[in-house]
Formats: C-alpha cells, sequence, structure tokens
C-alpha cells in the first residue's frame, strides 16, 4: 500500500513541477523567488521515488546511495523555502521587506541552515528499515524533527499569517498549519506513507499561493 502511495505522491510532484514551470515560464523574468519552490518539488520528486522504488532495487551500496542522495538534497533544498517565503512578502510589499538588512537576514540564515546540515549529514549512519512494504534507509540518530525543518516552518508559518492579514489568502497559513499538525500528531494508521499528505497539501498551498499572488508583483 505505502510503495503506491509513494509512486502517486511522485506522479502528483511530477504535475506540480511541470505546471511550476509553465508559471516560471510566463513571468518573464530573469530571476524569480519561485524557482526555490520549482526546486523543493523537484527533490519531493526525487525522495518519493526513491522510497517507492526500494524493495525493487533491494539492500545494497546503490540503494543506501540513493537514500543519502534523499538526505542531501533535502539538506541543500529545503531551507531555500525561506527565500520563497521572502519573495511572497516581497510581492505583497509587508512593511519589514523594505529594510535594508531584510534581505541579507534570510539570504544568510538559508546558507546557515544549509552549512549547518551539511555538517550534521556527514556524522550521520543510515541504516536499512523495512515497514509497510517499503524498504529504505534511515538515519540512526533520528529524534523528532530536524532543527532546519523546525525553523523553515516557524519562518513560513509567520509570512503566512502576514500574507492573511495583508490579503486575506489564507491558503498558506492553513497548508503550513496542516504540515505542523500532520507531524505533531500520530495517527493511528499503519502506514508511514499516510503522513506525506500532509507535505503534499502544504507544497500545494504553496503553489497556490505562488499562482494568487503573482498578479501583484511590482
Amino acid at each position: 500500500m505505502d510503495t503506491i502511495l509513494y509512486f502517486c505522491y511522485s506522479t502528483i510532484y511530477i504535475i506540480l513541477f511541470i505546471m511550476g514551470m509553465v508559471l516560471l515560464r510566463q513571468e518573464r523574468k530573469l530571476f524569480s523567488y519561485s524557482i526555490f519552490l520549482l526546486l523543493v518539488t523537484f527533490g519531493l520528486i526525487v525522495d518519493n521515488l526513491i522510497i517507492a522504488s526500494g524493495k525493487f532495487i533491494g539492500d545494497g551500496p546503490l540503494l543506501k546511495s540513493l537514500n543519502a542522495l534523499r538526505f542531501w538534497s533535502h539538506g541543500f533544498i529545503t531551507p531555500t523555502l525561506i527565500l520563497f517565503g521572502w519573495g511572497m512578502a516581497k510581492r505583497i510589499h509587508i512593511p519589514f521587506t523594505k529594510k535594508t538588512i531584510a534581505p541579507y537576514f534570510f539570504l544568510f540564515l538559508t546558507a546557515g541552515l544549509i552549512i549547518y546540515e551539511f555538517i550534521e549529514n556527514m556524522h550521520k549512519t543510515f541504516v536499512p528499515i523495512y515497514e509497510y512494504g517499503v524498504l529504505r534507509y534511515v538515519s540512526e540518530e533520528s529524534s523528532g524533527p530536524p532543527l532546519m525543518v523546525l525553523i523553515v516552518t516557524f519562518i513560513l508559518l509567520v509570512m503566512g499569517i502576514y500574507i492573511f492579514i495583508r490579503t486575506r489568502w489564507i491558503w498558506m497559513l492553513l497548508g503550513v498549519i496542516v504540515m505542523i499538525v500532520g507531524s505533531a500528531i500520530p495517527i493511528p494508521i499503519e502506514s508511514s506513507a499516510v503522513t506525506n499528505a500532509f507535505e503534499l497539501i502544504f507544497l500545494c498551498s504553496l503553489w497556490l499561493t505562488n499562482y494568487k499572488l503573482e498578479p501583484l508583483s511590482p
């Protein structure tokens, strides 16, 4: 069951990625903060495909390397959601975006989290685990949400609140809340893939926000 779900997630992320490419081309800019959301979507395609394919690849060096790639891509790509959130804030001209120091703060925070994840991954030991029909490698040191995820989630929560107050667009805020609740509350279902549905809802809310706020771009 979980294998099917992970393949389904991959398919939906691929569709989102293609739609994102179309939206990015329509912006016709040399640079757009939407590129960071596109990167995260691509990372989730890779992540879910590797997990879904685990039992077909079989335990061994190849699967271990692919799963290590999951962790590395997560560590390098996920912090860039902070820059996406900053981009959304700029689109609706939230007052703090006019501060000279603001873009440097978010840029250095993103870079700092990437460096932090790089150091953390250097010390991780990956072990195989087979549950609910899915074979993958996990970090032996994992215990709760990583610090990077907590910080990124908090930043996007704040951005979502600002966006709701200023535009009455609630979907980004709801997406972040769903992600937080889904990660914090245990679900009595024999599946590790079901909780990933909250991640999918979260990403869809970010793409909807990206599309909704685009007309307000300066």
